[in-house]
């Protein structure tokens, strides 16, 4: 199918970034051209016009960190005081049912997709029973399966208990989730290696796991330096930084992406530049625990930093408005991060993250069809003087308009095709109230 959306085109291509009243022609999943409209319907006369000219079109967001079934803590979970995955008093992980974590999941897919994520990294358990969800919904995804071999429930005593059946059953469904669909629904679903953290998996386990991710050729994706827990613990089990250990295991690397790293030392920044480790910035979730990573300094290294969501949200907006404000504040550099900056770290740098800038993250001649058309046309975005300042001060997810993934059409008129909000809302409310129930 050959198609021709007409818009203001954020390109995040260096050669010709903003270009106005221009289109760019989409010829079954690629990108063909890109330029003047004039020019571009007078060479594709046959070519199906979207007409987007209220709009400002530009690549998805790849969000390369996301735990969607985390939405059933969501408005709670950042005040509990500890990680959700760590208490025994709401309901997430292992503590749902399997169908329970699947609709969770479902939830936090959808809510994605409807926010102008086309590619997201998901990690979380119970992977192999949702991933058709996200196959369904067209997304584009790079997928793990939270691996752990330490009871996490113990982690808030300052315990760290072996748990080998948790050890098995993980590792066992990562195994099986890249067997069966490493390289699926036409390329669109890859596979990663999900070890948690340093420090929830043993020294030996996390080598047998970097061993795997060798065999089967696939990328990590990892918690890094998250907590001073986490640095403590290692400290005392390896003697070593989490990143030390990680660069000694051989676990950094270009195909690895390592989420947080607040932790860290100007030796580990050092490591994680000089091994090419890309870094899953979650400036929200970050701060909403009262902690900033060295996000700047990393940067100057020469660190790949992607902005993700992680947790309880999927609005990439967000993230990129918590992540100009914190770092701002914390660096004392009153316009940096600037506003262009941090749409490539939530587009093209997620995209160098998972291994994909050849074909996602920017709209280039060539490139895969992940687009996102943003309405311009709403009182809180009146008047654009800068298209990238204006997404970034003040769009919201619900500005996204269009979506299409592959060139095809996933998101139109604010809608996701093929799915009944209001109906999924209610029956995820009502699933909700069930699982919070067994709380209270």
């Amino acid at each position: 199918m050959l198609f021709l959306i007409k818009g203001d085109l954020l390109t995040l291509n260096k050669n010709a970034d903003i270009l106005y009243q221009s289109a760019v022609v989409v010829n079954n999943n690629l990108i063909q051209d890109i330029g003047d409209y004039s020019a571009m319907i007078e060479q594709y006369p046959m070519a199906q016009i979207i007409d987007c000219s209220s709009m400002m079109v530009m690549p998805g967001f790849v969000n390369p960190h996301y735990h969607g079934a985390l939405v059933s803590t969501r408005g709670v979970g950042a005040d509990t005081g500890v990680p959700p995955l760590y208490s025994r008093n709401i309901p997430q992980g292992v503590l749902l049912t399997e169908e329970e974590c699947d609709m969770f999941n479902i939830l936090g897919y959808v809510e994605a997709l409807r926010a102008g994520n086309t590619c997201i990294g998901s990690n979380y358990i119970q992977s192999e029973k949702s991933i058709q969800a996200l196959a369904d919904l067209g997304l584009r995804g790079v997928i793990s399966e939270r691996i752990h071999n330490v009871d996490f429930f113990r982690i808030p005593e300052h315990l760290y208990l072996l748990d080998e059946e948790a050890q098995y059953k993980t590792l066992s469904k990562n195994v099986e989730l890249i067997e069966n669909w490493h390289g699926k629904a036409n390329g669109r679903i890859t596979c990663h290696f999900g070890p948690h953290a340093p420090d929830t998996c043993t020294t030996p386990f996390l080598e047998d796991i970097i061993s795997l991710a060798k065999k089967y050729d696939v990328g990590i994706t990892t918690h890094l330096a998250q907590s001073n827990m986490e640095v403590e613990e290692i400290q005392r089990r390896d003697g070593l930084t989490p990143v030390q250990l990680y660069n000694e295991l051989g676990i950094l690397g270009p195909k690895t992406v390592a989420a947080h790293c607040i932790h860290l030392t100007e030796a580990d920044q050092e490591l994680l530049a000089n091994t090419n480790t890309s870094v899953a910035h979650v400036p929200e979730g970050n701060l909403k625990k009262g902690d900033v990573a060295p996000i700047s300094s990393l940067e100057e290294k020469g660190v790949n930093v992607a902005i993700c969501t992680d947790s309880m949200s999927a609005s990439m907006f967000e993230s990129m408005r918590f992540g100009m404000a914190v770092h701002r504040l914390s660096s004392g550099r009153r316009t940096e991060p600037a506003p262009r900056h941090l749409v490539e770290m939530a587009t093209l740098n997620g995209a160098k993250a998972l291994g994909m800038a050849e074909e996602i993250g920017s709209i280039e001649i060539g490139k895969k069809a992940d687009l996102i058309a943003v309405k311009k046309e709403k009182y809180h975005l009146t008047p654009i003087i800068s298209p990238y300042g204006t997404l970034v001060h003040s769009a919201q997810a619900t500005d996204v308009e269009h979506v299409w993934i592959d060139g095809e059409w996933r998101v139109k008129d604010g809608k996701v095709l093929g799915i009944d909000e209001a109906e999924l809302c209610s029956h995820i409310q009502k699933l909700a109230n069930q699982c919070w129930g067994r709380y209270s």
